[in-house]
């Protein structure tokens, strides 16, 4: 089964690391300090509402996912919107990220 689905949801902007790194092992995808420094200088100007999204994939040895970001158009800097573009057999883990990125204040990415 290669169908492709497309999944999103919001978090908060202290926790990009986190997710980034959460989306990386689903993928099995080798992410480093200097994509996610990449990803954070790439959302500024973005607007979900405006439909103003920064891209980013990876292609991960698993999986590929097509990320898109913007920040909230009410919250500004403090919210990013994230849309993945990723094979549909993703989608329960998917699901289960963002209610797991939902409960906690915090999420850091371990070195």
């Amino acid at each position: 089964m290669n169908e492709k689905i497309e999944y999103g949801f919001w978090f908060w902007s202290h926790k990009l690391a986190g997710i980034l790194a959460m989306l990386a092992e689903l993928s099995k995808y080798k992410l480093d300090e200097i994509e996610i420094g990449i990803i954070q200088n790439d959302l500024k100007g973005t607007n979900d509402e405006l439909n103003q999204w920064t891209n980013y994939p990876l292609y991960g040895k698993y999986f590929k996912m097509d990320l898109q970001f913007a920040y909230d158009a009410e919250e500004k800097l403090d919210m990013i919107h994230i849309k993945i573009k990723t094979n549909s057999i993703l989608k329960e883990k998917l699901e289960a990220l963002n209610l797991f990125q939902c409960m906690f204040t915090k999420l850091e990415k371990e070195n």
